[in-house]
Parts: C-alpha cells; sequence; structure tokens
C-alpha cells in the first residue's frame, strides 16, 4: 500500500457494498443456506488483518469467473474494481470498524461523479443482473432515470411511508447522497461527467 493512502471507512464503503451484494436474501442474511454478514464481526471474521490474498471475503471476490467461485454469483453483477480496491485497503489498514466524516459536495452533483457512485455502492447489488429485486435494474444512466421516472425511487431511498424502504433492511442513505440525487433530479437528471 502506497504512503498516504486515504483511510477506508468501513461504515460508508465496505458495509454498504456488503449489504447490497452480499447479505441480501437467499445469500448471506443470515436466512439463506450461507453464514451471515450482516455485522462488522460476521464480516471480519472472513478477514486475516493486514493479509487480503488470505482473506476468505477478498479471495471470493476476486475469483476467477470463469470457474464459477467469484461472488457475488451470477447472475448478479461482480463488484467493481473501485469497490475490490476498497476491500483490499481496508483489509491492508487493519479491517477495523471505522466511521468517518465524508464530505459533501452539494455544489457540482453531476451523473457519474455522484449519483452513479452512489447507486453502485447502494442499490446495484440488489438492482441488478438478470434477476433484479423488484424487477427494478439500477446499474446505468437510463435504468436510473427509467427508476426516478417511475416516481418509486425518490420515496424509496427517503423512506417515506407507502414506499418500501431502500436499501432493504439497511438504514437510510446519507443525508448528502439524498440531498446531491434530489439535486439532480432538479437539474433535468442530465447524464453528465464529473467535473
Amino acid at each position: 500500500m502506497a504512503p498516504g493512502t486515504p483511510e477506508v471507512c468501513f461504515d460508508s464503503q465496505i458495509m454498504p457494498v456488503i449489504q447490497s451484494s452480499c447479505a441480501k436474501s437467499g445469500c448471506h442474511d443470515g436466512g439463506g443456506e450461507a453464514f451471515s454478514l450482516l455485522t462488522y464481526n460476521e464480516i471480519v471474521s472472513q478477514v486475516q488483518r493486514g493479509k487480503p490474498l488470505s482473506s476468505k471475503l477478498y479471495k471470493v471476490i476476486t475469483a476467477n469467473p470463469h470457474l464459477g467461485s467469484i461472488m457475488p454469483p451470477k447472475p448478479n453483477e461482480p463488484l467493481t474494481s473501485a469497490q475490490i480496491d476498497n476491500i483490499e485497503i481496508w483489509i491492508l489498514q487493519g479491517a477495523n470498524p471505522t466511521t468517518c466524516t465524508v464530505e459533501c459536495d452539494t455544489v457540482n452533483v453531476t451523473f457519474t461523479g455522484s449519483i452513479l457512485p452512489v447507486n453502485d455502492t447502494y442499490c446495484k447489488g440488489c438492482h441488478s443482473g438478470s434477476s433484479p429485486s423488484g424487477g427494478i435494474t439500477l446499474t446505468d444512466y437510463a435504468s436510473i432515470k427509467a427508476a426516478v421516472d417511475g416516481g418509486r425511487y425518490v420515496g424509496a431511498i427517503e423512506q417515506l411511508t407507502g414506499y418500501t424502504a431502500m436499501p432493504k433492511g439497511s438504514p437510510k442513505l446519507p443525508e448528502c447522497n439524498i440531498y446531491q440525487i434530489n439535486k439532480w433530479i432538479k437539474q433535468g437528471m442530465p447524464n453528465n461527467l464529473y467535473k
């Protein structure tokens, strides 16, 4: 790990990815056949602190997809390279239950810089692949815009009465992310790049 590598935070960078991609119904939610990954202690039990290559969690997310041992399994989408890198760095940094204050950029809100990363972290694990949860895909601009246009997206992420609270079984998205999403919608949902 390079000197000066920023700390990877468990609460905002690791736990949401594990909840969305691993701890979902029928997988690692405690109700399926597989072991549970719902808590910090359950997640860290699959890790050798400081040693990603010896950690079961890291091995299964970087396995050869052609051998069928990669997690999450098909038809689910694999983790992004940025998510895998964060898990590797978190393990190298000691796999601690860190909580970080996240800077909230409410000025430069863009689709690729603000909206897509939130969906990749909190939504894509359940809302991707050939059988997305609720029949709703949230993997790219067109699918996210369609979900917003469908009228239930904002109510779900704001966990309003009458809507299915999302992320399912998890705390509400950080207020910063909800603000950014609402601002992007008010701007007309442009498919703009990070500035």
